[in-house]
């Protein structure tokens, strides 16, 4: 399996930098070099802190950083791809 580094929030105001597995890519599915993540300062904030109310989909251990910027390496022949 493939792996990469990420930051993971595993509880409030716990991060750590550690490895996580990767799916293998699909036909429909497009690898991309994160070049720049943001952080929210809602949501992330909330659960750094703590005080995210309940939300589907939104637990510990989280890896953060929905906001990103990056380059498109590898597009799977059933993705689509914006025209350059």
């Amino acid at each position: 399996m493939k792996s990469t580094y990420a930051i993971i929030l595993k509880e409030p105001r716990h991060l750590v930098l550690d490895q996580v597995g990767l799916v293998d890519m699909t036909d429909q599915d497009v690898l991309v070099e994160v070049l720049w993540s943001g952080i929210s300062t809602g949501t992330e904030r909330l659960l750094w802190s703590g005080r995210m109310p309940h939300f589907p989909g939104l637990q510990y251990p989280l890896v953060p950083g929905y906001e990103t910027v990056g380059i498109v390496r590898e597009a799977g022949s059933a993705s689509r791809t914006m025209p350059t």
